[in-house]
C-alpha cells in the first residue's frame, strides 16, 4: 500500500476530527488569502490614485462643507481671481434647496410615512462647460458618465431656462426630457435626466448658474474651482486666493488635500490587511501544530509497533507529514474558494466609513475620500494557497521528527 493511500485511510479513522481541523483550517487559511488579496489591492489602488492628483483647487464660503452650504462668495471677489497668474479656467456654482409645490421630493424626512415630513429638494447652478459637478459635500458627478436620457448643458445654455435632473426627482414626479417645470415662477424645460445610483444623489435638479442665480435670486456663488496650469503652481494660487479671501470667509482644498483623505482611507487598510494576515497565518499554524500533535499522543501504539518491527525514524516520520500536507493543502484549497467571496466585503467594511461618505454624495460620485476598492481575486490565490500548505506541513513536520525520535518501543508496548 502507497504511503498516500495510508495517509488518506489513517486521516479517515477519525472523520469528525479531521472534518473540524479542516473547517477551522480552511477558514484560518480563506482570511489570510483574502486579507492578502485585500493588500494587494489597496496597495494596487493607493499607487494608481497617487498618480492622479489633479491640478484643480475648489474655493468654498467657510464651514459650506454641510448640508446645503454655508453662505455665498461675494461674486465680485471671485472675479479677482481671475487675475492670478498660471490659472487655466475659473467655474464657478451655487448651491441651494428647493422647497416649492411643483416638485415632490423622492425623500422623507425623520420617521418617514405621513407626517415625517418631505426634505428639501437640493438645486445647483454651474458652469454649462463643467463637465465634473462638485457637490456640497466634496462628491462629485461625472456628467459624461451619469446623464442616462437626454443631454447635459452646451455652452449656448449659460442663461437658458434649461435643467437637468436626478432620476429619482424625475420618477416620482412622473417627469421625462422636454417636460416644463414651473420653478419659482420661471418655467424651465427639462433637457437631460441622470442616474447617480443614490436617492440621495437623485434628489437634485441642475441648471446654468446664470438662470439658477436669476430663479433663485441668489446674488454670489457658493463654490469656485479654479484649474492651475501646473501642479507647481498650485501652492502659489492658494496664496493669491488667501489674499482675496482669508480662513474666516472661505475654505481652500487641493486635489492634494482630497488626495490625503484618500491616502489615510487606503493605509488603514492596508495596516489593517497586514496585521489580519499575521494573525492568520499564526492561527493557521497552530492549528496544524495543535493537531499533529493531538495525532501523535492518540497514535503513539502504533508508533511503538512500527519501530519494533524495524521502521526507521524517518519513514515514521514521513508517514505523518505526508498525513499533514494532506490535511493543509484540503484546508487550503477550501480557504481559497472562500477568498472569492469574501475578498470585496472585506475591502468595503475596511473602507466603509468612506464609502458612507461617498454614498451621501451618490453612487457614481467621486468624493474627498475613497468609495471603496475594488478587488479582483486572481486564480494566483490558488498558488498562495499550495505555498502556505506546504509551509505549514513542513513546520508542522517538526513535532513528528522529534517526538518520533524519543519514543521507545519497549516502554510504549510494556505501557500497553
Amino acid at each position: 500500500m502507497s504511503i498516500i493511500k495510508r495517509s488518506l485511510r489513517n486521516v479517515m479513522r477519525s472523520p469528525f476530527r479531521s472534518m473540524a481541523i479542516l473547517v477551522i483550517l480552511a477558514m484560518s487559511i480563506g482570511l489570510s488569502l483574502t486579507m492578502l488579496t485585500v493588500n494587494g489591492a489597496s496597495e494596487s489602488e493607493l499607487g494608481s490614485i497617487s498618480g492622479l492628483v489633479g491640478t484643480d483647487i475648489q474655493v468654498s464660503p467657510a464651514g459650506s462643507f454641510g448640508p446645503f452650504g454655508g453662505g455665498e462668495l461675494d461674486e465680485a471677489d471671485v472675479d479677482e481671481l481671475l487675475a492670478l497668474e498660471n490659472v487655466n479656467s475659473i467655474r464657478k456654482s451655487i448651491s441651494t434647496s428647493y422647497m416649492g409645490g411643483a416638485l415632490e421630493s423622492p425623500l422623507t424626512g425623520r420617521g418617514g410615512g405621513p407626517g415625517g415630513g418631505t426634505r428639501p429638494i437640493m438645486a445647483m447652478g454651474v458652469s454649462p462647460e463643467m463637465d465634473t459637478i462638485i457637490l456640497f459635500n466634496g462628491g462629485t458627478i461625472d456628467t459624461t458618465e451619469a446623464v442616462q436620457s437626454g443631454r447635459y448643458f452646451e455652452p449656448g445654455d449659460s442663461n437658458a431656462d434649461v435643467m437637468v435632473m436626478g432620476d429619482g426627482l424625475a420618477e416620482i414626479n412622473s417627469l421625462s426630457v422636454g417636460d416644463t417645470v414651473d420653478i419659482e415662477g420661471v418655467d424651465v424645460q427639462i433637457i437631460g435626466i441622470y442616474d447617480t445610483g443614490s436617492q440621495l444623489g437623485d434628489n437634485m435638479l441642475v441648471m446654468p448658474i446664470e438662470t439658477a442665480q436669476r430663479v433663485f435670486s441668489v446674488d454670489g456663488v457658493t463654490s469656485v474651482i479654479i484649474v492651475a496650469d501646473d501642479v507647481s503652481n498650485v501652492d502659489g494660487i492658494v496664496a493669491g486666493i488667501r489674499e482675496v479671501f482669508d480662513e474666516d470667509t472661505a475654505d481652500v482644498v487641493t486635489a492634494e488635500d482630497r488626495y490625503e483623505n484618500i491616502d489615510e482611507s487606503l493605509t488603514n487598510a492596508i495596516n489593517s490587511s497586514q496585521i489580519g494576515m499575521i494573525v492568520s497565518f499564526v492561527v493557521a499554524g497552530l492549528i496544524i501544530l495543535f493537531s499533529v500533535f493531538l495525532m501523535m499522543r492518540q497514535r503513539i501504539k502504533e508508533i511503538g509497533i512500527l519501530k519494533a518491527i524495524g521502521a526507521s525514524n524517518w519513514h515514521i516520520g514521513l508517514q505523518f507529514s505526508v498525513e499533514t500536507l494532506l490535511i493543509s493543502v484540503v484546508g487550503a484549497i477550501l480557504g481559497a474558494l472562500m477568498t472569492f467571496p469574501l475578498a470585496q466585503s472585506v475591502a468595503n467594511m475596511m473602507t466603509g466609513t468612506a464609502s458612507a461618505a461617498n454614498e451621501r454624495g451618490g453612487g457614481k460620485f467621486g468624493g474627498g475620500t475613497i468609495a471603496g476598492i475594488d478587488v479582483a481575486v486572481s486564480p494566483e490565490v490558488f498558488l498562495y494557497a499550495l505555498g502556505i500548505a506546504i509551509a505549514l506541513a513542513l513546520v508542522a513536520s517538526i513535532i513528528p521528527a522529534l517526538y518520533i525520535s524519543r519514543v521507545r518501543p519497549a516502554e510504549v508496548l510494556r505501557n500497553e
